[in-house]
């Protein structure tokens, strides 16, 4: 992960101040990942993202033909 500096001011100062003071979150830093996690529980960004990202790789892998794919028997899975 990567390390920013963020001057926050104005409304979005002022929402990290009160999650501090109303004991949502001890730092700064961790006011920002809470509500980072809210946004991404909210618009579900990272499951569709992480899928999408997967799944293209995966097809561009066969249809490049550097990924071989098979049929296979419903008993190889036990």
């Amino acid at each position: 992960m990567a390390n920013a500096n963020i001057n926050l001011s104005g409304y979005t100062g002022t929402v990290v101040e009160r999650m501090l003071s109303l004991g949502y979150a001890k730092t700064k830093t961790e006011a920002i990942r809470l509500a980072l996690f809210q946004f991404d529980q909210t618009y579900k960004l990272t499951d569709e993202q992480a899928f999408d990202n997967l799944a293209g790789k995966i097809l561009k892998e066969v249809d490049s033909g550097k990924m071989k794919t098979r049929k296979f028997a419903l008993k190889e899975l036990d």
